[in-house]
């Protein structure tokens, strides 16, 4: 039986309560006082006796009213706290000053691997100290989202802590919170993630094409390495994206990389992650390398071809051993992850002039996957630039929307050494200088020159010495870039050189105002 009674404060209330109690012969199990009411918990009584004990407590002076309660205000905080606890994803314990376990959710007992049995017990060494209790206790500080590792699940886990404290301000005890790194690789990878590409993404009607994506599809339900091998611009990393959304590992972390775009110093510890204090400007607490953030998923090491032989080893260990050892760590973490490779680069040429390891080339080229380049699809040039049409006049609300049939002609008939990549940033450059709806040949800028280049032409037959051959190159070079810059600051911008630079080249040839002997064609100049 739990009796609540709300009562006012004064001397002698409860001794009264416990003779009222001592008189029925009613044993008092627990009194609690909270929020102006005293709470008694006794022993089961019967019903008649129960009113004839509450009329009794009701006679005291002070006391307001006698109320039947389910809980005392201990036991419901108590259960209040294990609702919270319970419902909480990321892992909570409470340690008191002797390190002992006070309390302990579902999560935390999960990650940490304890059963029920480990409450009132005191904790591992070895585990109060990865956690960072001990230093808790000893320094009374927090610890705010530290990496440490965990032998009981392998890996790693994001630590927090807080201590508690008594009314003189002394460490009692530590609340740790934590989340196993798994987890918050998958909240990173909800945030950020970006849409998903599939196959049926990728526009082709060319039979070249549709027999790379055939091949493709039926790779996608492999966990094996795949090499994808192409001209720039072919979409390697589109079909990389979409091997990994048709794959088993679809849910899990897709990573690209590009291995020519990282410094060689840099791409090893962005890898395999570090350990803190590993080198020179190492985060407090280390950091995960991409393996590690990619496991259970797909990493897309894009330009293979131009990582340092160094690295190759490093890389050809972990894709045999399935393990990864962070730089300045002593512990190999497991991993399962999905390698998706691409180059340019002819890694077989590379392979016979020692520029990359053989055993690597074979432990890559598991499922190789050559995408054609856009000069041998021509099918797909109409399609593709319908596409990107469409989308650019969407996104600079334009009001064009078709091509003319010369325009048609010249993408058709053009060889496209950008391939794909080439072709969308043409479409967009089009699409911003058309104003009407449709886009005509001279919106076109297709190739590395433009049409007022024209080429310099030299009547070498006339000249006896090389010397006087590419004097004549150097001054149409000079004179042709300040037709255009008008500018002698501009044209050596241009050409790469100071504008006193060109200056001095342009008095060698007469081209300058007043040169000795010539006049100049440029009288307006400005310097």
């Amino acid at each position: 039986m739990r009796l609540c009674m709300p009562c006012t404060d004064r001397v002698g209330l409860l001794l009264d309560v416990s003779r009222v109690l001592a008189e029925s012969g009613i044993n008092i199990a627990s009194v609690e006082m909270e929020r102006g009411a005293v709470y008694l918990k006794c022993q089961t009584v019967y019903d008649e006796q129960k009113q004839e004990l509450m009329h009794a407590l009701q006679q005291v002076d002070g006391i307001y009213k006698v109320i039947e309660v389910s809980y005392m205000p201990s036991k419901e905080r108590a259960e209040q706290l294990d609702a919270i606890l319970a419902s909480v994803q990321d892992g909570v314990l409470a340690v008191n000053e002797l390190g002992i376990l006070k309390q302990c959710n579902t999560a935390a007992a999960s990650i940490l691997g304890l059963d029920d049995n480990g409450l009132e017990q005191p904790l591992p060494s070895e585990l109060a100290d990865s956690l960072l209790i001990t230093r808790t206790l000893q320094e009374g500080r927090s610890f705010r989202n530290r990496e440490v590792f965990l032998d009981s699940i392998g890996g790693y886990c994001v630590v927090s802590t807080r201590p508690l404290r008594n009314d003189t301000g002394g460490v009692v005890g530590v609340v740790v919170m934590l989340r196993d790194s798994r987890d918050v690789r998958e909240m990173i990878q909800k945030l950020t993630a970006s849409l998903p590409v599939t196959f049926r993404d990728i526009s082709c009607v060319s039979p070249a094409m549709e027999k790379v994506l055939e091949q493709a599809r039926r790779y996608a339900g492999s966990s094996s390495t795949v090499l994808i091998r192409g001209e720039t611009g072919t979409g390697k990393e589109l079909f990389a994206r979409a091997l990994h959304s048709d794959s088993p590992r679809a849910k899990q972390t897709f990573i690209p990389v590009n291995c020519a775009a990282i410094p060689e110093a840099l791409l090893e510890s962005e890898l395999f992650g570090y350990e803190e204090g590993a080198f020179t400007g190492a985060a407090k607490g280390g950091k995960p390398g991409l393996f590690e953030l990619a496991n259970g998923g797909t990493l897309f090491l894009d330009e293979i071809g131009e990582i340092s032989v160094h690295l190759q080893a490093k890389l050809l260990r972990a894709l045999q051993e399935k393990r990864v050892r962070r730089l300045g760590g002593s512990r190999e973490l497991p991993v399962d992850v999905r390698i998706i490779t691409a180059t340019n680069r002819d890694l077989e040429d590379m392979v016979a002039r020692q520029l990359f390891r053989e055993d690597l080339y074979y432990r890559l080229n598991v499922i190789p996957l050559f995408l054609p380049p856009l000069r041998e699809r021509a099918e797909d040039i109409p399609l593709l630039a319908e596409q990107f049409l469409k989308r650019f006049a969407a996104k600079l609300q334009s009001p064009v929307y078709r091509f003319s049939a010369e325009a048609r002609e010249k993408l058709q008939a053009y060889s496209w050494p950008g391939n794909v990549r080439e072709l969308e940033n043409i479409i967009e450059r089009a699409v911003n200088l058309v104003d009407g709806p449709e886009i005509k040949t001279e919106h076109l800028h297709i190739g590395k020159k433009s049409a007022d280049n024209k080429p310099v032409k030299v009547q070498f037959e006339t000249y006896q010495t090389l010397e006087e051959r590419v004097a004549e190159v150097e001054r149409e070079i000079l004179r042709e870039t300040m037709k255009r810059f008008r500018s002698s600051r501009r044209a050596g911008a241009a050409l790469g050189l100071s504008h006193t630079a060109v200056i001095k080249k342009m008095k060698k040839h007469g081209l300058w105002p007043d040169s000795p002997g010539k006049g100049s064609e440029f009288p307006g100049e400005k310097l």
